[in-house]
């Protein structure tokens, strides 16, 4: 079947637009933050400059890593990011997506009831995302092999990152086959009121994932031990008496056979959030920088940061899934992209490939929604290194700790203010500092 494509259909017009601008603004940011690298390489922010601890950290030969690492993920990034981009307009222009969802349809049945379309649906996303898992395999291979191993972080074997790819894989067809599965019945039996119901599984979804994924999926992974008994646990467990905070555990986790870079997280929510360690968090600072670290965290929890975001998500869940589900009826959205054979009788495959392409569309838009988000999370990082403080009763610690995790993490110093107000979730190492001191 011949499978032809609007190229002025606003729908298309709107993707192709969107993917082309998004690129554009994306790589113009990466080159004015490396040529802010190439200027600044060898200098630490002036708020730095009177810590001993920066001192300490920062000397000329761990500035100069610094910048060469940051570079080799840049010059990784560019062919990569180019090479998507014809991608994803090759795959529009030609007719891929139709193509294999006529192929499926021709093989499985036309989706017309909950069987054939959930194998019709689950065989289209599983081709689908070929062509993109195929290109980001060898960029994937090169950073993790390459950089992360050069710049001495990597610890990955090929033997354990074949292991983590066949048990991501896996965990991500049963979560895929089941929430298509469920789709497909809402799509047939609930044909006007899908989003309602999507949008409201979704959400009890993402809750339920919180429970899940430490007690089945993380353990899949990586292995947790309690938090031996020492000063480390001992300044900890002073900070969480203090806040009263409520936790299902204190866990250190074996980053150190994947990376030596170090983190710290909460997982779960309620009196089952558990606290996780990165093994190579605690080899790197001390307990009361462990402990200054702990109570940003907490900071997060106890000024509600978590709970106001879950406010936003759910009427934001139900907004999106209805916005999608009214871009999907209109015909002209699949006729652009040469879904010919689709009509509104169609019930299901009207909701499936309208909701695809609609997200599609959303995902080559949705650039330009990043500095806002990121403008209201910088905040809460501010919010939440503020009550550190006040909990410790010193910010000296989180500077310390902040230094060193800057430091042997490898993480730039003095980026394009530009760049940092559009890609920064978190603010720069020296906009923490002088809020600190």
């Amino acid at each position: 079947m011949h499978i032809s494509v609007d190229f002025l259909n606003p729908f298309v017009l709107i993707y192709l637009i969107g993917t082309f601008v998004s690129f554009i603004i994306k790589q113009s940011l990466e080159f004015i933050d490396y040529l802010a690298r190439k200027k600044n390489c060898g200098h630490i922010p002036d708020e730095l400059k009177t810590i001993a601890a920066a001192q300490t950290a920062f000397v000329t030969e761990k500035l100069e890593k610094i910048c060469q690492y940051e570079n080799a993920k840049y010059f990784n990034m560019i062919p990569s990011s180019a090479l998507n981009l014809v991608l994803n307009i090759v795959l529009v222009l030609f007719g891929f997506y139709p193509c294999c969802f006529n192929r499926i349809s021709n093989l499985v049945g036309f989706p017309s009831n909950v069987g054939n379309s959930f194998a019709c649906f689950g065989l289209f996303v599983i081709i689908a995302s070929i062509p993109h898992a195929i290109l980001g395999l060898p960029f994937e291979l090169y950073r993790e092999f390459h950089t992360e191993k050069k710049f001495g972080f990597s610890k990955m074997t090929v033997k354990l990152w074949i292991s983590d790819k066949i048990k991501g894989i896996a965990i991500s067809l049963v979560i895929g086959a089941l929430l298509i599965f469920v789709s497909s019945v809402f799509f047939i039996k609930f044909p006007d009121t899908w989003w309602l119901i999507l949008a409201a599984i979704m959400i009890v979804f993402t809750f339920i994932m919180q429970i899940i994924y430490p007690k089945f999926i993380a353990p899949l992974f990586n292995k947790f031990e309690p938090l031996p008994e020492g000063e480390v646990k001992d300044k900890i467990t002073a900070i969480l008496k203090k806040t009263g905070f409520k936790n299902g555990g204190l866990f250190v986790m074996d980053a150190s056979k994947r990376s030596g870079h170090s983190n710290a997280y909460f997982s779960g929510f309620g009196k089952i959030k558990r606290i996780v360690l990165y093994d190579t968090l605690i080899k790197s600072l001390t307990p009361d920088e462990l402990a200054s670290v702990l109570g940003h965290e907490l900071g997060h929890c106890k000024l509600h940061h978590i709970t106001k975001k879950i406010c936003i998500m759910i009427p934001l869940e139900f907004i999106v899934t209805f916005a999608l589900y009214k871009l999907a009826q209109f015909p002209a959205l699949y006729s652009g992209f040469g879904f010919t054979g689709i009509s509104v009788e169609n019930v299901s495959a009207v909701q499936f490939i309208g909701l695809f392409l609609a997200t599609a569309i959303y995902g080559s838009v949705s650039e330009i929604l990043s500095p806002f988000v990121n403008f209201f999370s910088r905040r809460d990082e501010y919010a939440a290194d503020a009550y550190a403080k006040k909990v410790c009763g010193t910010g000296d610690n989180l500077i310390s700790g902040l230094i060193k995790l800057n430091s042997e993490n490898l993480s730039e110093l003095l980026p394009s203010k530009l760049y940092a107000i559009w890609n920064y979730s978190h603010p720069t190492l020296a906009e923490r500092v002088g809020k600190l001191k």
